[in-house]
């Protein structure tokens, strides 16, 4: 890649400002540089996981894993019929062993992380849940998921 090159814009759910945001920007390449995942860091976790597939020194893709990986999580989300984190998220990724989204090769992303409700664990009616997953790049999906509850009161 030419370096300072605009390839894209990558579209984040909320802007990003690090004063703001309370946290930075870190990327992790593959050794062929073919993939890179982009994490846009907040105060509790990652705001955005980006997934950056490169040929011939063009971007061809972009995944937000986090969004996929929220979307696996989102049924048992609801059915706790917990409160949500805040008015702009459901729940959030984090932990105090950061977030769990690792580059594995230019092959897979290793999802091995928490999400939940209450981040300082406050609440008593708070759901929280580990996420174990495979991302194949070139499949573009989940080869592999295990959701684990942690921590929920059901309201059935």
């Amino acid at each position: 890649l030419q370096p300072f090159t605009l390839l894209r814009e990558l579209q984040t759910k909320y802007p990003y400002f690090q004063n703001q945001n309370h946290g930075g920007i870190s990327a992790e390449w593959s050794d062929d540089s073919s993939v890179a995942l982009i994490t846009l860091h907040g105060k509790w976790g990652p705001h955005d996981v980006f997934l950056l597939e490169f040929r011939d020194g063009k971007l061809a893709r972009t995944t937000n894993i986090l969004a996929k990986a929220h979307d696996l999580l989102l049924p048992s989300y609801r059915k706790s019929k917990a409160k949500p984190y805040n008015d702009d998220f459901d729940f959030i990724f984090g932990g105090e062993d950061g977030p769990g989204f690792k580059l594995e090769g230019a092959n897979r992303v290793i999802i091995d992380g928490d999400a939940t409700t209450d981040p300082k664990g406050l609440s008593d009616h708070r759901w929280s849940a580990q996420l174990k997953a495979v991302w194949d790049v070139s499949q573009g999906k989940f080869t592999s998921q295990k959701i684990t509850r942690t921590t929920a009161k059901e309201s059935d």
